[in-house]
């Protein structure tokens, strides 16, 4: 069966009633919520809730999308609608629900609430596995008769694109988040699309954001949505209309090796036509240009470390916090060597840097996330300079 992904593109900013009309549009051409939802059922809802600090069009998924959806299900007799989200590490999820406005949005809509790190999980089996053999799952979004997941269309510092695959993540809790990263992110999270299927994968592209995402990178205005019943045929548009080829990003690389995917076969594009779209993307940061009094030793290190540094002396400037790190020497890369002499302690960082742990404060990871970068930064200069 060839997969079909849905493009529907409003004219101007839409407001929320067009919003909803845009979903309905998408939802049709992808088969209908009939085809879906039978009377009764229940159905949970993934959006991208981030942080809740850094929130709105571009980061998190916009509210009217997911309360279009919400509408439309009650409308197509589901039983019930909940919305699950677990946040990004260090972040109460019960917090960034509430800042984001999810919480409320919910409340407004009569849908259900699950802070995935304070809920029951299941263990999931994953077929043909990659990395884990089983994975815990929030049980509300497992056990739920219909999963919908709610991306949004923005560019990430490890993986250059996050799309539906890697918003999937959020339905684990975060000490398996962190165990993804400690193995590698990108086959855990082709072994978590095996072990939670979803029925239905709606893009929000109404903004979008490039450069350093997933938080900080500039807006994008697309006033487009995107939805199909096939994850990885949406990833491949969705990456096609920001400019990439998908088959050059490692996890859709990986989930082609993998079978998940078959880049020989047609993906059916109903709506508009994706030639329609122009705009290429600004990847985010991999370069090995890093912020003044920053000394970076790398040496065959992947993009994705490299975006992670990017992406934590970003955060660290915003904040005004840059001199925090000030002096740092940070070592990654596979090939990569600790320099002799050094007056402070370095910061060894990612899997592959393993054998020189013991030579610096280190930060494990494939690729470490921020928070466990930030963790490191701040311990080496508590240790100060060597004696």
């Amino acid at each position: 069966m060839v997969p079909r992904v849905a493009v529907v593109r409003w004219g101007s900013e839409p407001s929320a009633g067009e919003v909803k009309t845009m979903v309905s549009r998408c939802l049709e051409l992808v088969g209908g919520l009939n085809s879906l939802v039978e009377k009764g059922e229940t159905v949970a809802l993934k959006p991208n809730v981030v942080t809740g600090e850094l929130s709105g069009p571009g980061v998190t998924t916009d509210k009217n999308v997911v309360g279009s959806l919400v509408e439309l299900l009650y409308e197509a007799g589901a039983g019930e609608v909940l919305i699950v989200e677990g946040a990004g590490y260090f972040t109460e999820t019960s917090k960034a629900l509430e800042l984001s406005g999810f919480k409320e949005l919910a409340e407004r809509l009569g849908a259900g609430l699950v802070d995935v790190d304070s809920s029951p999980t299941v263990e999931v089996e994953v077929p043909n596995p990659l990395l884990w053999e089983r994975i815990p799952v929030c049980r509300a979004f497992m056990e739920a008769d219909v999963r919908v997941n709610l991306p949004v269309m923005k560019t990430h510092d490890q993986l250059v694109v996050t799309l539906g695959v890697k918003n999937l993540k959020g339905v684990i809790p975060k000490p398996m988040k962190r165990a993804f990263h400690r193995r590698g992110v990108v086959k855990s999270i082709l072994d978590l699309s095996k072990a939670v299927p979803v029925d239905l994968t709606l893009l929000d592209a109404l903004v979008a954001m490039e450069g350093l995402g997933p938080s900080f990178g500039p807006k994008v205005r697309l006033n487009t949505v995107m939805a199909s019943t096939d994850i990885y045929a949406l990833d491949v548009v969705a990456a096609k209309a920001m400019g990439f080829n998908p088959y050059e990003l490692e996890y859709l690389a990986e989930a082609a090796r993998a079978g998940l995917l078959d880049p020989s076969q047609t993906i059916d594009v109903v709506g508009e036509p994706l030639e329609s779209y122009t705009y290429k993307f600004q990847p985010p940061p991999t370069g090995e240009e890093f912020a003044p009094g920053i000394r970076v030793v790398s040496k065959g290190a992947c993009s994705a470390c490299h975006g992670t540094i990017h992406s934590v002396l970003y955060d660290l400037e915003q904040s005004g916090r840059l001199g925090e790190a000030e002096g740092s020497v940070i070592v990654v890369g596979s090939q990569a060597q600790v320099p002799e002499g050094l007056e402070s302690t370095p910061i060894i960082m990612g899997v592959c840097q393993a054998h020189n742990r013991g030579k610096g404060v280190y930060v494990e990871g494939c690729p470490p996330n921020n928070d466990r970068v930030l963790e490191a930064i701040r311990l080496a200069k508590a240790q100060g300079q060597k004696p």
